[in-house]
């Protein structure tokens, strides 16, 4: 997908005093006027008018002017889709784990195959390795120069045989393409991190944290769910035969039980369920509340 972006502002201003007059434009916003005289600044309207202030003044305006700058880079920059493609050689792993605002995702094939998709330069900063049977997908940096990072695309493409665990952390996001026929799977999203799956399982367990959220559709026998620190688990289109959830801290979880339901909510947590379970044990404390839908 093609987009289109302004140009990235890259030469910075650096005065020498004394300058008689500089018009800075910048984003198609007209900024007063800036003269500067030694000891003191002047600021001219399109009027003419001028407001003297000290040196304070000049060092003061000077760290505000600064900040609209940066503000300014930054804001203008959209998600920049990455122009550079790179398919690796990355076999014998069960697990996934993903950091570093990667966007992951995740198709279940006869093969094992991994595509690199960002920034020509940033192919190589974008590292894939098999340690203990898992794929770690991580940054290797980041440079403090390059105010841009955060808007560039950085997507891996996972083709996998097998899959028993998922890690997203660092305001990653998984998305699965298809359904994922599993036998048992353990999900953990913290920091900020997305995972959105549809899949059929036996048994699928699921941690949430940190501002995280997950959403999960399909069916499973068994589903285990824990949210804490303000997260989010939303399985209520996943039908479980039996469930057992645990919510704190303000986070909110979502299920659908047909059997066997056994909910602990405490903290200002929140667990709502549907589908009529034949047996529930429920326990609330601390402002925590479980309910039906």
């Amino acid at each position: 997908m093609e987009e289109m972006f302004p140009q990235q502002l890259s030469k910075s201003f650096k005065p020498e005093l004394p300058v008689e007059e500089t018009s800075f434009i910048m984003a198609n916003h007209q900024l007063p006027i800036l003269t500067l005289h030694r000891g003191e600044t002047s600021i001219a309207n399109k009027s003419g008018n001028l407001n003297t202030s000290n040196m304070k003044t000049f060092k003061t305006f000077t760290l505000i002017f600064l900040g609209i700058a940066l503000f300014q880079v930054n804001s203008v920059q959209a998600v920049k889709s990455g122009d550079g493609r790179q398919t690796r050689q990355v076999t014998g792993f069960h697990g996934v784990s993903v950091s570093g605002g990667i966007d992951l995702y995740l198709t279940q094939k006869n093969v094992e195959e991994v595509f690199v998709e960002a920034d020509s330069d940033d192919l190589d900063k974008i590292i894939t390795r098999v340690e203990g049977g898992i794929l770690k997908i991580y940054i290797k940096e980041k440079s403090w120069f390059r105010m841009n990072w955060n808007n560039q695309s950085r997507k891996v493409y996972v083709s996998f045989i097998s899959l028993d665990k998922l890690e997203a952390s660092a305001g990653s996001d998984v998305n699965s393409q298809g359904v994922l026929s599993l036998n048992e799977l353990d999900l953990d999203a913290s920091s900020g991190s997305d995972i959105k799956l549809e899949l059929e399982a036996s048994e699928l367990s699921v941690e949430s944290s940190s501002g995280s959220d997950i959403y999960v559709k399909g069916k499973v026998n068994f589903l285990q769910a824990s949210a804490s620190s303000g997260s989010d688990i939303n399985a209520s289109e996943l039908h479980a035969k039996k469930c057992i959830a645990s919510v704190s801290s303000g986070s909110d979880i979502r299920v659908n039980v047909s059997d066997e339901l056994d909910a602990n909510a405490s903290s200002g947590g929140d667990i709502t369920y549907s589908g009529n379970p034949k047996t529930k044990d429920i326990n609330e404390s601390s402002g925590g509340d479980v309910h039906s839908k």
